[in-house]
C-alpha cells in the first residue's frame, strides 16, 4: 500500500527528517551547481581567454598608432635614400659614356691597357650590373691613383676581385711598368618598370 510524503515524513523520527531534508538540500546545491554553475564558470574562462586576446591585440594596435608618426619619417628617409642611390645609377644610354670615362682614367693614371671588356648586363630586379673584366700594365703608384680616380666617379663603380702579378724582368725592363693586374669592375644601371638593359658599347 502507497504511503504519502506526509504520513512517510510524519512517521519519522527528528534525527530522519533532519537526514532526509539534508539529502534533499544537498541535491539540490547539486542540480544548481551542475546546471547553472558550471556552465557559467565554465563560460567566463572562454571570455578571459577571449578579452586577454582582444586585451593584447588593443596594445599592439595602440603601439602601432603610437609609432606611426616614427615609421612614416623612418620609410620616407629610407624613400629619399633610394632617390639618392638610384641618381647614381646611371640610365642605360650612359654607359657608353661612363665605360669611356673609366677608360680615360686609367689612361690618365699612366696604366697600359691589355683588356677592356664590358660583359652583358645582368638583371638584379629593378636595376642591371655591368660588369668590365680589365687587365692593365704599370706600377703600384698608377694603378692606387686609377682606382682612386674611379672612385670619385659620379656615378657607382665597384672594383672587386683584384690580382696583382709582378711583370717578369725582361718584360719590366722593355716597359718601364712593374706589375700587371686584372681586375673586374662593375657598374649599375636603373631598370625602369618592364625595361631592359642591352650589352654596353665596347
Amino acid at each position: 500500500m502507497a504511503l504519502d510524503f506526509k504520513s512517510l515524513v510524519g512517521s519519522m523520527t527528528p534525527r530522519q527528517r533532519n537526514l532526509l531534508l539534508g539529502a534533499i538540500g544537498v541535491g539540490i546545491i547539486a542540480l544548481y551547481a551542475t546546471q547553472l554553475v558550471l556552465p557559467l564558470w565554465e563560460n567566463r574562462g572562454t571570455l578571459e581567454t577571449d578579452l586577454q586576446k582582444l586585451q593584447a591585440d588593443l596594445d599592439q594596435k595602440r603601439m602601432i598608432a603610437a609609432n606611426r608618426s616614427k615609421l612614416e619619417e623612418e620609410i620616407k628617409g629610407l624613400e629619399k635614400q633610394l632617390e639618392a642611390a638610384v641618381v647614381k645609377l646611371p640610365e642605360e644610354k650612359e654607359i657608353p659614356n661612363l665605360l669611356t670615362q673609366v677608360n680615360e682614367r686609367g689612361q690618365q693614371s699612366g696604366l697600359e691597357f691589355l683588356l677592356f671588356r664590358p660583359a652583358a648586363p645582368v638583371k638584379k630586379g629593378f636595376y642591371a650590373e655591368v660588369p668590365i673584366d680589365m687587365r692593365v700594365e704599370g706600377d703600384y703608384h698608377t694603378l692606387a691613383t686609377f682606382l682612386d680616380r674611379v672612385s670619385k666617379l659620379e656615378r657607382i663603380v665597384n672594383v672587386a676581385d683584384l690580382r696583382i702579378n709582378p711583370l717578369p724582368a725582361e718584360r719590366a725592363k722593355k716597359t718601364g711598368r712593374t706589375i700587371s693586374a686584372d681586375l673586374k669592375a662593375t657598374t649599375f644601371t636603373f631598370l625602369e618598370k618592364g625595361g631592359s638593359a642591352g650589352a654596353p658599347a665596347k
